[in-house]
This record gives C-alpha cells, structure tokens and sequence, in this order.
C-alpha cells in the first residue's frame, strides 16, 4: 500500500465561454476526474488524498502543497486538462505529461504511456504529445517531497476533447488508466529493490 496524493487542478479562471455561458471550468472538471481516481486507487488499497476536500473549494498552489506534503506521500500526481494559444487552430489537442526529477520521470514513463493507449481505445485522433520537463519551472512539482508528475489530460479548447473531458466514462477510463500506471511504478520499485518512490 502507497500514500497517494491526487492533486486536481484548482484553475477556476481557465474556463471555456460559448455564448456566454460557461461550459467548462478546469478547476471543477478535473477535481471530478480526481475524485473518481481516488477510488480507483483505494479498490487498489492505497490511501489516496485529494489536496482539496471539495469540488470549488477556494485555494492556491501554496496551500494545496503544503498539504500534499503533510501527508507524506509515497507519490504525487497533478491533473490538468490543457488549452490552446488564441492564435492556434482549435482541433490542436492531445496528452502530455510533465515531470521535474527523475523519479518524477520514472513515474510519468509508467502512466503517461498507459493512458494514451487507454484514451485511443475510445478516441483514435488522440495524440500523445510525450513526457518531458515543462519549460516553466512547475510549482506543484518543484515543491512536493515525493516523485511526482503533472498530467495534462486532453485540451479543454477543442471542442470534441472538452466532450470527452466532461464524460464520466471518460473518467472512469482515465482513472483506471493512471491507477494501473501508478502501480506498476509501485511494483518497478519493489523489483529494482531501491528507493525510486
């Protein structure tokens, strides 16, 4: 058993408008995402935590990881859905997943690959866009006592992604996904015999 520490995004500004009417909201859809991760960690036996305790809880990144850290996670994962620049085509889309260690790295190599496969089953056109650092320096992962990673799970500003986002099959697809990820990690750990956790 792990301590897992989930951390959704808590961007409420990163919103998609139509109309004038919000229909998406980053902070809140990934927090479901999360919530449904959680349980699928724990049907694993882990003790998993979220780093808000509801879905529009107000708070920032400082807040959120001096409570990820109070838990003394075995491992952390951030969840992010991502956007498009004003001036790029609004089909641009796909996955990525940032790490800033190398045990970061080591634990985005076991899930990232495993959720792009998992998102293709049901959306053929997904692109992985790869793991890699972030060419800014993250706070979340700059600033979590344990390997970590940060997901960026589709782009909200396409419009067939943002569908998939707000899905709850979806969900439960992409939970299952970066729990199988998270154990395999877990079990690489146990097989090298050293500390990668």
């Amino acid at each position: 058993m792990a301590v897992i520490v989930l951390n959704p995004s808590c961007q409420y500004g990163n919103v998609v408008m139509v109309a004038d009417k919000e229909v998406y909201n980053e902070g809140l859809n990934l927090f479901d995402i999360a919530a449904v991760t959680k349980t699928a960690l724990e049907k694993l036996g882990h003790q998993v935590y979220l780093t808000r305790d509801y879905r529009d809880e107000p708070s920032d990144l400082e807040r959120e990881m001096l409570k990820a850290n109070a838990y003394k996670p075995d491992l952390m994962v951030a969840l992010h859905s991502d956007a498009a620049g004003p001036n790029s085509k609004p089909d641009v889309g796909g996955t990525s997943t940032f790490y800033a260690s190398k045990r970061g790295k080591n634990l985005s190599n076991c899930i990232h690959p495993k959720l792009c496969k998992a998102i293709k089953t049901i959306y053929p056109d997904h692109v992985d866009r790869g793991v890699r650092t972030h060419w800014h320096k993250l706070y979340v992962l700059h600033n979590i006592n344990a390997p970590a990673c940060l997901i960026e799970i589709l782009f909200h500003t396409n419009s067939r992604e943002r569908k998939l986002l707000q899905n709850r099959d979806f969900h439960l697809l992409v939970a299952q996904a970066i729990a199988s990820g998270i154990n395999d990690y877990l079990k690489l750990a146990i097989h090298n015999k050293k500390k990668i956790i």
